[in-house]
């Protein structure tokens, strides 16, 4: 007996890629960076400032979520140049929010970070965080914004209304500090 589960232990060991029975396995740890280290396939790269590993940047293998509701919100982009409902749907594929918001972005959409807002309706809050990952939020635009080519200065009245950039076109953002 005792041999046979020595032998069920080395070939647990050897073959890393068929999980085993029993409890889950802790994440593998870092990923990304210089070397491109992979998480596991049933992990994903959770890169802590959502850049998906630019500039060599590291990342932390997590598990990867086995369900996720279907709560939908706007568009997100994920680091694998796809757009999902919700988070939980990127971190499902193997992937991580991608704030450079590299994904296609539809007509009359526009980039939000690592969302994708509504240009006629809405505009981007962009919020710093010094301990953390930036945020970003679609708003409603203010009723002061009219039905038609909102400009930054309908948004004065706004939180960080003086930080905006953007146009009708474009999207308008306001970055708060």
């Amino acid at each position: 007996m005792r041999i046979t589960l020595l032998a069920l232990v080395l070939l647990a060991a050897c073959n890393p890629g068929h999980p085993q029975p029993g409890p889950p396995r802790p994440p593998s740890g870092i990923c990304g960076g210089i070397s491109g280290r992979q998480c596991r396939p049933t992990e994903y790269c959770d890169f802590a400032n959502n850049q998906c590993g630019a500039g060599d940047q590291t990342g932390t293998c997590k598990p990867r979520p086995e369900v996720c509701l279907l709560i939908a919100g706007p568009p997100l982009c994920a680091c694998n140049g796809k757009t999902y409902l919700n988070e939980c749907e990127v971190n499902a594929a193997g992937s991580d929010l991608n704030v450079r918001g590299t994904c296609d972005v539809p007509s009359g959409l526009f980039v939000c970070g690592y969302i994708q807002c509504d240009a006629p309706i809405q505009y981007c809050l962009h919020e710093h965080h010094p301990s953390g990952p930036d945020t970003f939020s679609c708003q409603a635009l203010p009723a002061t914004c009219g039905p038609h080519h909102p400009t930054c200065g309908c948004l004065a009245q706004e939180q960080c209304g003086n930080s905006c950039t953007g146009n009708a076109t474009a999207g308008l953002t306001l970055t708060c500090p």
